[in-house]
């Protein structure tokens, strides 16, 4: 029963599942071997090596704090023995003229420098018990921090105070006492606590770190020291060396930061230690890489031989997915998976088949019904008929009659092309034009016609009547449309990167996307633009055809692309 669970299971996982389960059995063993092997040989040297190594860490990370703290301490002095803060802290002036200028010309600036030289610097402030007025953050009453628990502190103090209260890092110092002056005033500099304890992060994860001050108060605490300790009193009281702490056993280092005449206090549990020991390293290189080796080999058979093969196909049918449907499938393997990707490429041939015949179907359809329009159109009968008329109508002193009957003949003569489907642009221009004045002089020229032929066009070909369907909508839906002012159909045409490009615009009323989406695909009366677009798609591809850009109140744009080049 168990033996057939573990089956049923085993089958019900995905193959790389199976491959990383057969991997993990196979690694196993080895590994719980060198874990057990290492344990046994590390646990005599854990409290020496980790007494070391954490020694050498917080011997770096206490060097890198007391040199920040001697550079900020330097630049407290600076300020306060400087003679022009000693003369504005005092208010030595006088008027206020003096004072105001100073205030704004030297001391902001000065400040504003040193902030921008040392980005960690985030605020410097003057409190003062003299009568100089307020000036921003820069000089302040110090009344505003009277009641704080460290401002008798650092009156008393004569040395820089660092201080560490509700997560601001600041040093303050005292100006000093001048003979005519009773007052006291105290420089303020407050520091990015995160940037100035970010060596502390350099320690191992797992430490615990806490910094105290001269009176045992926790200046800092990291979040695994929080963590780790019940108490952080409990800590900075014990000696160095082995410790415990409740029920675990750590190993602790002290270090003096002279600056700030702090001490910072590091410790770990002993069971988080690693060896160094020679033995144990090298065993456990040899078996991590016997099972290295012996993996990579599992893995480079599997992946050449299996995998790959797999991946290859999947690969494959992802892109016939995404409609690449000419490529060519075949595999000289003779396993399953060989012949699954035979079968794949021969039915993806015979989709092809199906494919080509159905695309050859609706052309051979297409130029059917385009042969029926042209066929219902006796072309000699047609000619003779407009010539007699032409003749009348010079006959009788009627050009605009002659004018209409030539571009009629025109017209026709280019459209039908002697029932050939090939046209060169030039001609099925030149039928538009035919077409577009035939339209003007019906119309007594209420529209004006505008073209912009690029000359490079006419070297190129086309299948005939796919234009006169855009002129006949711009016209119809368009300028006929149009309420107020005067009509405009613009006829373009140039060359852009491989592709013939055709343009029929007007400024009707333009349309709503409801009727843009339902231009290309419902059917006309007649020869219209839902014919124009599928002749030019299944003829030259889905990338070509017709495309609509229509605005209210603005006009419409259709634009005809076609290859250049194309048999």
């Amino acid at each position: 029963m168990m033996r057939q669970l573990v089956y049923g299971l085993f089958n019900r996982l995905r193959f790389n599942q199976k491959l990383f389960l057969s991997y993990l059995i196979v690694i196993i063993i080895p590994i719980m071997v060198l874990g057990i092997y290492a344990y046994n040989q590390s646990k005599e040297m854990l409290n020496l090596q980790g007494l070391q190594g954490i020694d050498k860490n917080v011997n770096t990370v206490t060097e890198s704090i007391d040199k920040s703290i001697e550079r900020y301490n330097h630049m407290v002095r600076s300020i306060v023995y400087n003679k022009m803060f000693q003369k504005i802290v005092t208010n030595d002036y006088i008027d206020l003229v003096n004072l105001s200028r100073d205030l704004k010309y030297y001391l902001d600036p000065y400040f504003i420098m040193l902030m921008n030289l040392d980005k960690d610097i985030q605020k410097v402030t003057f409190y003062t018990q003299s009568r100089v007025p307020e000036f921003g953050d820069s000089v302040v009453s110090y009344k505003r921090v009277a009641e704080e628990p460290w401002y008798h502190e650092a009156m008393k103090g004569i040395d820089p105070l660092w201080q560490y209260e509700d997560n601001t890092l600041f040093v303050t110092y005292k100006f000093p006492s001048m003979i005519k002056e009773s007052n006291a005033n105290f420089v303020y500099m407050r520091i990015d606590e995160g940037s100035f304890f970010r060596n502390i992060t350099d320690l191992a994860q797992e430490y615990g770190v806490i910094i105290s001050d001269s009176n045992n108060r926790i200046v800092y605490a990291n979040q695994s020291a929080m963590l780790t300790a019940v108490d952080s009193k409990e800590i900075i009281q014990l000696h160095e060396g082995t410790i415990n702490v409740g029920q675990t056993k750590m190993i602790l280092v002290k270090k003096k930061i002279p600056q700030a005449n702090w001490t910072i206090y590091c410790f770990i549990p002993t069971a988080h230690l690693s060896t160094n020991a020679g033995s144990i390293i090298n065993a456990t290189f040899i078996v991590i890489l016997s099972c290295i080796v012996s993996l990579l080999i599992i893995i480079s058979i599997f992946s050449k031989t299996f995998i790959k093969r797999i991946f290859s196909l999947n690969a494959i049918m992802k892109r016939v997915e995404w409609g690449e449907l000419d490529i060519q499938v075949r595999s000289e393997s003779r396993d399953e998976i060989g012949e699954l990707t035979n079968r794949f490429g021969k039915m993806l041939g015979r989709l092809n088949e199906q494919i080509d015949e159905s695309y050859r179907s609706k052309i051979i359809q297409k130029e059917a019904e385009l042969k029926a329009l042209q066929s219902q159109i006796n072309p000699h009968f047609l000619y003779n008929t407009l010539s007699f008329i032409n003749w009348k109508a010079i006959k009788n002193d009627a050009p605009e009659i002659s004018h209409v009957v030539t571009s009629m003949s025109k017209f026709y003569r280019t459209a039908l092309n002697k029932g050939d489907n090939i046209i060169t642009v030039r001609d099925e221009l030149e039928n538009i034009k035919s077409y577009i004045e035939i339209i003007q002089v019906m119309g007594e020229y209420s529209f004006d016609v505008e073209y912009t032929i690029n000359d490079e066009v006419y070297d190129y070909s086309t299948i005939n009547l796919i234009l006169q369907p855009l002129v006949e909508n711009a016209i119809k839906h368009g300028i006929k449309q149009k309420e107020t002012g005067k009509g405009l159909l613009h006829v373009r045409a140039w060359l852009e990167k491989g592709t013939v490009n055709f343009a029929i615009e007007d400024n009707g009323p333009g349309m709503e996307q409801e009727t843009i989406d339902m231009l290309l695909t419902m059917q006309s009366a007649g020869y219209g633009l839902k014919n124009v677009n599928e002749r030019l798609k299944l003829r030259f591809g889905a990338k070509y055809g017709i495309s609509v850009q229509s605005r209210l109140g603005v006009g419409t744009v259709l634009t005809l692309v076609i290859p250049q080049n194309f048999e």
